[in-house]
């Protein structure tokens, strides 16, 4: 019978990146409730205006939506397949075999929506000088460092559907992890019991 190992690949990488958007995105003429929306999602062109919320014609809150598009294998930065490390518990005595972790380097896409080029000119401040070169976001994701930098930026009205008087300020930026890792199977084995050394010994006593 298989035994598949099961692991959500990045997830937790995606929810680092959402909790950074819902913590620095903000629009203080908004009311609370009516923020900046956050949502992981690529919604289709056709169902837009049924995803964002519409009034008389207009997006009545900005939106941040975001994707992983791309992960890419770091061909220079993994290590060999064949190494290990070993990793022992004294407390429960066991000595864990781990291969090395894999590193990917990953690409979030946003698409940012706003009803004024003022509300879209605070989002892109606010996400641009905290994911500079020189100073970007960093965090923890399963007792890894994580950093996020930006790699550019597109202005995307004119690929927003609906019509001319409906039609809201559209951006897209490119978010990127330049390190993120993924852990590989790894092997668990208990130390040596008295009982185990005694049987051993007898048998190897009584063959001689």
């Amino acid at each position: 019978m298989a035994y598949p190992n099961e692991f959500y690949l990045f997830r937790n990488y995606s929810i680092a990146v959402k909790s950074y958007l819902q913590n620095k995105c903000f629009l203080s003429r908004y009311p609370n409730d009516e923020n900046v929306l956050i949502m992981y999602s690529t919604p289709a062109r056709a169902f837009s205006k049924y995803i964002y919320p519409i009034v008389n014609g207009q997006q009545i809150q900005p939106i941040i939506s975001f994707h992983l598009s791309e992960n890419q294998y770091g061909e220079t930065e993994n290590l060999l397949g064949f190494v290990q490390k070993s990793n022992y518990n004294s407390t429960t005595q066991i000595t864990t075999t781990v291969p090395p972790l894999l590193i990917y380097k990953l690409t979030y896409t946003l698409t940012l929506r706003t009803i004024s080029v003022s509300d879209m000119d605070v989002l892109l401040y606010q996400i641009l000088t905290t994911t500079s070169k020189n100073k970007k976001h960093c965090a923890i994701v399963d007792g890894q460092w994580m950093e996020l930098g930006f790699s550019g930026v597109r202005e995307e009205t004119n690929l927003e559907p609906g019509e001319v008087q409906d039609r809201v300020i559209r951006y897209g930026i490119d978010l990127t992890v330049p390190r993120a890792y993924l852990p590989r199977e790894y092997e668990e084995s208990g130390a040596i019991q008295s009982w185990q050394l005694n049987y051993l010994v007898g048998d190897v006593g009584d063959s001689i």
